[in-house]
């Protein structure tokens, strides 16, 4: 686990107070509440927030908006990916139909 520090020092342009904001807000929920520290994720998710206000000039108040859609699109591709899985477990011959059925969906 990280502490605030090593977050702190891994990302340019991020201060001891900013991140605390971020934890505040419910932006970044690392186990930090336990003693346990921030996780490589809260690291990843901080580095997100910092490239989306800072290099790609978002203001503050868009960043919960683009997070929530990043972390929409997270879920939906772990759903999908459990879909996929589902799929291949299958017999061939449910699959064929299956994709059958999708590619006439696809053409109207």
């Amino acid at each position: 686990m990280l502490t605030e520090q090593d977050v702190v020092a891994r990302i340019h342009h991020l201060t001891v107070t900013r991140l605390r904001v971020w934890v505040t807000q419910g932006f970044i929920k690392p186990v930090a509440q336990t003693g346990q520290g921030f996780s490589e994720a809260d690291l990843a998710r901080a580095t997100l927030i910092c490239n989306l206000e800072d290099e790609l000039g978002f203001a503050e108040d868009d960043v919960p908006v683009l997070l929530n859609l990043i972390d929409q699109i997270h879920g939906l591709r772990s759903e999908l990916r459990g879909l996929v899985e589902a799929f291949d477990e299958l017999p061939p011959d449910v699959r064929t139909m299956v994709r059958l059925r999708i590619e006439r969906g696809r053409q109207g």
